[in-house]
């Protein structure tokens, strides 16, 4: 596949998030982008890539948990050199209800989604209620939200989903647009499956959601650490309100120690490097890569900080 390009160096006051580039060290804030177009769960990126070419003017942004598949997409948009398509390695649920604003998207995408077959994984399929509610809330009035499937059961479950929230949207069975297949959707027509399309157009906001803030990366600082005190692969939770992390490793540098975890809460998670930066003084412990300031990882900065202290 061959190196990436590596990102550019924002000028000070500059936006930081650059196309077909994933920068893993910037802090995460509110996106400014105007009538972006969204696709959640890209896969191999083709689709992505061709809407980067029928939305010239306009900003995609592709969101997906999949390391190849993210390394991929950006090794395309820069081999086409494509100025109009950004890149995040993020929860979907994380990415709609914080880093988008209110009525900003005009399209949304859902090309094959996780249908996640076993019963006691129900609950982790991303289009339910409470998710499609923040679409409703992220998009312009009139924006558009395409769904495909090939498992009927998920359909259903879909429409089912829709029921509570149908005020919010008009609901087609078909789409009013001729989209491209995707390479998923080629395996499915070989193998017997049909597309099921749904379309939903936006009519209103819902009346029970408020946008939620972005917070400052939390920063503590301290004389000594000692990271040997930390428990690798525990789940430590803080049942009262629902926030979760998991310290998946540890790596020891020059000038600073990585702490790698995932951490998280009710319905999405992060996966983060806490860094334990060296002072003059002591040591400062603070996220380090593209993370999403909510409370739940400044709770888990807390957590570490508490850990690590002699």
């Amino acid at each position: 596949m061959g190196q990436l390009k590596p990102c550019p160096t924002p000028k000070e006051g500059a936006v930081k998030i650059s196309p077909c580039c994933w920068d893993n060290t910037i802090e995460l804030q509110k996106l400014d982008f105007e009538n972006p177009i969204v696709e959640i769960g890209f896969g191999n990126g083709d689709f992505t890539l061709w809407l980067a070419s029928k939305f010239k003017n306009q900003p995609v942004l592709a969101v997906d948990k999949w390391h190849p598949g993210i390394r991929a997409l950006i090794h395309k948009c820069q081999q086409r050199k494509l100025d109009n398509l950004y890149v995040f390695n993020l929860d979907a649920n994380l990415f709609v209800e914080y880093l988008l604003k209110p009525n900003q998207v005009e399209r949304f995408y859902f090309n094959y989604p996780d249908p996640f077959f076993k019963k006691r994984d129900i609950k982790r399929r991303l289009l339910k209620t409470s998710f499609l509610s923040w679409v409703a809330f992220k998009l312009k009035p009139r924006g558009k939200v395409y769904i495909r499937t090939d498992i009927p059961d998920y359909y259903e479950y879909v429409l089912e989903q829709l029921e509570p929230i149908k005020e919010l949207f008009e609901i087609h069975k078909t789409f009013d647009e001729d989209l491209p297949s995707t390479k998923y959707e080629l395996k499915a027509l070989k193998e017997g499956r049909k597309p099921l399309k749904l379309l939903l157009i936006k009519k209103k906001d819902p009346q029970d959601l408020e946008d939620k803030e972005v917070l400052p990366l939390r920063a503590i600082k301290l004389p000594k650490v000692d990271l040997t005190k930390l428990p690798l692969r525990e789940d430590i939770k803080d049942p009262q309100r629902g926030y979760f992390f998991k310290i998946e490793n540890t790596y020891k540098g020059q000038n600073i120690d990585l702490i790698e975890i995932y951490v998280g809460e009710e319905g999405f998670y992060q996966h983060v490097f806490i860094g334990v930066f060296r002072t003059s003084d002591g040591y400062v412990i603070k996220p380090k890569s593209f993370a999403v300031g909510v409370r739940s990882l400044s709770w888990a900065v807390e957590k570490i900080a508490e850990l690590v202290s002699p």
